[in-house]
């Protein structure tokens, strides 16, 4: 009997640590919008601007000297900038959710942008209206800001204690490949918070258009 508790209770522990993580995860569920043009803006020009910049970075670092971490450097200007973010991300979404407009809730145009939501335990592909989608990016964009606010803050914090732990050959290796993975969250940020602001400034104002 006790053992049977016991393999009950943890069986409850695991379900409902799942299913909190689920629910702290969720803004993230952005990335899973399925529209032909959104892996562009989500992955292509972050990619492709965080492989310039990285590779800029470290052409100019032959030639001189371009900080990347420390209080003067690339990551901590940026953490100066992400940081002020979430505040605007927020009132920006609490403005969407409440937007008094008949024609923000009607699906957006073909080729409808959809996403999987879980509708009493079943998961259900549905349509996107106007309303939705943009509620659902500054959700994930309020959170990819915090999100690049902590890495900051911890790369920051970590960063003299990791070069201990890496060997001396491999330091700039592993600086520039933490410098990558920033920038391409960084630039995946700024990316769709254009397209968002240009859903709110043009797109939203043409409800009858592609």
């Amino acid at each position: 009997m006790h053992l049977f508790m016991m393999k009950s209770s943890r069986r409850c522990f695991t379900w409902l640590a799942s299913n909190m993580l689920q629910h702290l995860l969720r803004p993230f569920a952005y990335l899973r919008i399925e529209h032909h043009a959104k892996w562009q803006v989500d992955w292509l020009i972050p990619l492709l601007v965080a492989t310039i910049s990285t590779g800029a970075i470290a052409w100019m670092n032959h030639h001189g000297t371009v900080p990347i971490l420390g209080d003067s450097g690339i990551v901590a200007k940026i953490l100066g900038f992400v940081q002020n973010l979430p505040g605007f991300y927020i009132a920006a979404l609490a403005a969407i959710a409440t937007f008094n407009r008949t024609d923000i809730d009607r699906h957006m145009p073909e080729p409808t942008p959809s996403i999987d939501v879980v509708i009493q335990g079943k998961t259900i592909l549905i349509k996107l209206t106007r309303r939705r989608f943009l509620c659902t990016m500054f959700a994930f964009l309020t959170a990819e800001s915090i999100l690049l606010t902590v890495i900051a803050i911890l790369g920051l914090v970590t960063a003299e204690a990791a070069k201990s732990l890496i060997p001396y050959e491999f330091h700039s290796h592993a600086k520039y490949a933490f410098l990558f993975a920033y920038l391409t969250i960084f630039w995946q940020m700024i990316a769709a918070s254009f397209w968002g602001l240009y859903y709110l400034g043009e797109k939203l104002h043409q409800p009858d258009q592609r």
